[in-house]
């Protein structure tokens, strides 16, 4: 089995989740519908605006440091090892597919706010919000990928 560096690949996911949540939140500014994945995380925990922020806030940054992050150079780091920036794409990609093909559809029947009508329901490919929404969705987790491959590879740590 591949020998990986979980301190690394895990600052590495929480650099590429900082990298991505930047990006989300300024989104609007470039015409991309809001995205905001923590409030969405949170509120299925929390209606207080606040609280639910916070809790999915920290969701988030766990998914992309550790759950996203590790399994992606035990999977595909390895077979990119001389173009660690395609590794990263194709691994946002496949990131981008599962979160708008399943994750995003799955909203409408799991998520009380959705399904209460309080919260638009995000469809597949989140078309229910545009189709800038996809696009910017596209964009961050390519951004994703590409930053942990990049904040991976490009450490010089020898002992961490």
């Amino acid at each position: 089995m591949k020998k990986v560096n979980v301190y690394r690949s895990v600052v590495a996911g929480f650099i590429a989740t900082a990298a991505m949540t930047a990006l989300m939140y300024m989104a609007p500014l470039m015409g991309v519908p809001k995205m905001d994945i923590a409030t969405m995380l949170g509120t299925m925990f929390s209606t207080n605006p606040s609280v639910a922020f916070a809790i999915g806030i920290v969701m988030h940054f766990m998914l992309g440091s550790v759950l996203l992050a590790i399994p992606y150079f035990y999977l595909i780091e390895f077979k990119f090892r001389d173009t660690p920036l395609l590794g990263g794409a194709v691994w946002g990609f496949l990131l981008w597919g599962v979160a708008n093909l399943m994750v995003m559809p799955m909203m409408g029947f799991v998520h009380p706010l959705v399904r209460s009508g309080a919260m638009p329901a995000p469809g597949l490919l989140m078309l229910q919000l545009g189709i800038l929404a996809p696009i910017g969705s596209l964009m961050g987790h390519l951004l994703y990928g590409v930053v942990l491959a990049k904040a991976y590879k490009g450490s010089s740590c020898d002992y961490c």
